[in-house]
């Protein structure tokens, strides 16, 4: 395969570019992936679970892009990743069996929060390649391993767990939602790799409602802290490529049969 030229999605430098595995290749990603594009997706006739026949670009090494200079590549690597293959293997393990009824979260020891959460910020930062003020941000944060706290009315990055294979990155994105007050709008980017998924917000809201469990203060760590961290079960179902949708594929389908006899009923 060629070179890849480009931006890097950190530095902004224009250079060779490096294959940046989102998430890390040692958190259950490096098997061969073949993604998809949303549009072949969103055929009436098929289901959004369903990637048969469809063209993919074939990822040998794992799902990923190309996106990351060398430099930050390793940098990122060697500062933050180690932390989230920690994370998701204790996931992996909780998931893996029968989740006990009484038990409401679960704890993972000895883990660097600040370290975690710029790793998913780096992958934020990959899915958004491109010049924006907000992203530019957290760009910055990343690039400073040192760098500490996140702007709360600016971001909120939630977390949740989910047994779905099917990854999706969704880059920033403007959903509708009725809230308190009215419909709302609301920024946000989303990436689901099993066994986690990540929902980042921009310029929150007291109003809106969230998916997943708001992890930003751990952007409130320093670099070396260690801490044991509690997450309660925040589990998703994810079926289709729509940014903070979770529905059992029954759900979609009943959806599907229900839109299908309203347009049949209302046609002319």
């Amino acid at each position: 395969m060629g070179k890849r030229f480009g931006k890097c999605a950190l530095c902004g430098a224009e250079c060779e570019l490096t294959f940046e595995h989102i998430p890390p290749r040692a958190a259950f990603n490096s098997t061969p992936a073949k993604p998809v594009t949303g549009e072949g997706l969103l055929d009436d006739d098929r289901m959004p679970w369903d990637t048969s026949g469809l063209h993919y670009s074939n990822q040998q090494q794992g799902m990923g892009k190309y996106s990351l200079c060398q430099t930050c590549n390793n940098n990122t690597g060697t500062w933050y990743g180690n932390d989230y293959r920690i994370v998701a293997g204790v996931v992996h393990s909780i998931l893996k069996e029968p989740l006990e009824p009484r038990y409401n979260g679960f704890g993972i020891r000895d883990i660097h929060p600040l370290r975690f959460v710029k790793q998913v910020l780096s992958m934020f930062c990959s899915i958004n390649n491109f010049d924006d003020k907000r992203i530019n941000t957290l760009r910055d944060f990343v690039l400073d391993k040192n760098a500490v706290g996140l702007d709360k009315s600016k971001y909120k990055l939630c977390l949740y767990l989910t047994k779905s294979n099917l990854m999706k990155y969704a880059p920033l994105s403007v959903i509708l939602r009725m809230g308190e007050t009215g419909c709302e709008a609301m920024a946000l980017s989303e990436i689901t790799a099993y066994p986690l998924g990540f929902v980042l917000y921009f310029n929150p809201t007291d109003t809106f409602h969230y998916n997943g469990v708001d992890i930003t203060h751990f952007a409130d760590c320093k670099y070396d802290d260690v801490a044991d961290i509690e997450i309660p079960f925040c589990i998703y179902e994810m079926n289709d490529i729509f940014p903070t949708h979770y529905r059992s594929k029954e759900e979609i389908e009943q959806c599907i049969a229900e839109n299908k006899k309203w347009t049949e009923e209302h046609e002319p």
